[in-house]
């Protein structure tokens, strides 16, 4: 599995290792985890499942039943591997990528199949699909791509579901849609229109800046499938205060875009440096996150942590710096110059031996 070298610091002053947002909650969002103390001693009850679910479904243009409400879009994805009954067969996804899809598939008991890209990091629907077999059972891609940022376009999706047997369900995990500024504003509703059974993961992590209170959703193309997967998850699994925030947080779909485009300007920034550095992948990322690949991640990595930075190692492959608040934005393009500034300066000794 792959993870973060070495020791983790106690208090690095950036954490860019998991790609959380750097702002605050809205003001309105706020308010409410400020008062429901309230409301702890009770269950959450329906009406705010109901609530929550009329909104998504009125902001991508879904019936009510294909909504499905979870602990986490993760969350969602792990009652859908537990819907059904029978053999679990394979699952599909490219790798590197969110290495909690081989755990879920694992602990259901199916096979988890990880597809490399070339170059190192990208995904390829190619090589995903040519490693469908009559037992695979779910079909996995991550739109943005983690952890290179490639945007994945409707068109693509499309044409990968009409590839894939009526048998294998395509996952389109879209925890990072928010940032991608070459999506569809429909892109949910078409990607669910048609007979081929089809996901779309949605998160309130990432741009709505809600991952401590672990909330999610899926929609689905099929009314039935989302009954079962809906039944299969936990009674209780979403809190009422994740319920009433992310609600709440829906409202504001104008501060939503405000807040995403603050990011997009610092991803900007991150990757301008990046490509003046030498370092740039060749992938316009579209997540809240750049890619560097290299083999040599691991003294990238320690270079950083040294300089207060903590960062996302994939070893042998690259690492992956969440895009922050401006500070740590210069704290991370100083960090690179004198990583590259290094690295030259070894070249040379190296050639001068």
């Amino acid at each position: 599995m792959l993870h973060d070298s070495g020791t983790r610091p106690s208090r690095p002053e950036f954490d860019l290792s998991r790609n959380e947002l750097h702002l605050d909650p809205l003001p309105e969002v706020r308010k409410i985890l400020e008062s429901s103390a309230d409301t702890l001693s009770r269950y959450p009850q329906d009406h705010l499942v109901a609530a929550l679910t009329e909104r998504i479904a009125a902001l991508h243009g879904v019936p009510l039943d294909r909504v499905v409400v979870g602990p986490g879009s993760i969350g969602v994805l792990d009652a859908l591997l537990h819907a059904d009954g029978g053999p679990a067969g394979s699952t599909v996804f490219a790798t590197p990528t969110f290495d909690e899809y081989a755990v879920l598939v694992a602990r259901a008991g199916g096979v988890p199949v990880g597809v490399a890209g070339d170059p190192v990091g990208k995904q390829s629907l190619d090589g995903i699909r040519a490693r469908v077999d009559s037992s695979t059972r779910y079909v996995i891609v991550a739109a943005p791509h983690n952890p290179s940022g490639a945007a994945v376009s409707l068109a693509e999706l499309r044409h990968l579901r009409l590839a894939l047997p009526d048998t294998a369900v395509l996952v389109v995990d879209g925890a990072y849609a928010e940032f991608d500024e070459t999506a569809r504003p429909d892109a949910v509703r078409r990607m669910v229109s048609g007979p081929r059974p089809v996901v779309v993961l949605r998160s309130f992590s990432k741009a709505h800046g809600l991952a401590g209170l672990r909330i999610g959703y899926g929609v689905f193309s099929c009314a039935a499938l989302a009954a079962r997967v809906r039944s299969a998850v936990p009674m209780f699994a979403v809190n009422s205060i994740a319920l009433t925030a992310a609600a709440e947080s829906l409202r504001h779909q104008q501060r939503l875009r405000e807040r995403v485009s603050r990011v997009i300007e610092n991803r900007n920034r991150l990757e301008a440096a990046l490509l003046r550095y030498g370092l740039y992948s060749g992938i316009a990322s579209q997540g809240n996150f750049v890619w560097l690949p290299t083999r040599d991640s691991r003294r990238l990595f320690a270079h950083a942590l040294g300089d207060g930075i903590l960062v996302r190692e994939y070893p042998g492959w690259g690492v992956r710096i969440t895009v922050g608040s401006d500070e740590s934005v210069n704290a991370v393009r100083k960090s690179l110059a004198t990583f590259v500034a290094g690295t030259r300066g070894r070249a040379r000794s190296g050639a001068d031996a």
